[in-house]
């Protein structure tokens, strides 16, 4: 498996503080080993490729509730950040993502074995 880069806790703030200063709600950490934990995840060595570790991190964000607000949405975010500086990319259109996304969520089926899979159908590497 080609070096994996991961995203540094300072980062995933730095994120979180542009979505919501975009998007609106409280900011802050909730629970930084929430955060901590989420980040170390996909980098236990038990996920085989970078989707599974996607899928592990995304999960975990938006699970964990690390941040006061916003937590989905920094969640899509950094796994979108994470995919894209390991140059892969989600190929289907944001309304789309957005949309499935927040069926998983209403369904309680926003957890890594649903994930996953829809990753493996909505990434693909970058050109």
């Amino acid at each position: 498996m080609a070096k994996i880069d991961y995203l540094s806790t300072i980062e995933v703030m730095a994120i979180h503080a542009i979505m919501i200063k975009k998007y609106g709600g409280a900011s802050g950490i909730r629970d930084l080993g929430a955060l901590e934990s989420a980040l170390f995840r996909p980098q236990t060595g038990y996920y085989p490729d970078i989707i599974a570790q996607a899928a592990a991190l995304m999960e975990s964000l938006a699970i964990n509730h690390p941040f006061l607000d916003g937590n989905k949405r920094v969640a899509f975010a950094v796994v979108d950040v994470f995919l894209r500086i390991n140059n892969c990319q989600l190929v289907a259109e944001n309304n789309k993502i957005y949309k499935e996304m927040m069926k998983m969520f209403d369904h309680q089926m926003f957890d890594y074995d649903h994930i996953e899979p829809w990753l493996r159908k909505h990434v693909g590497t970058k050109h």
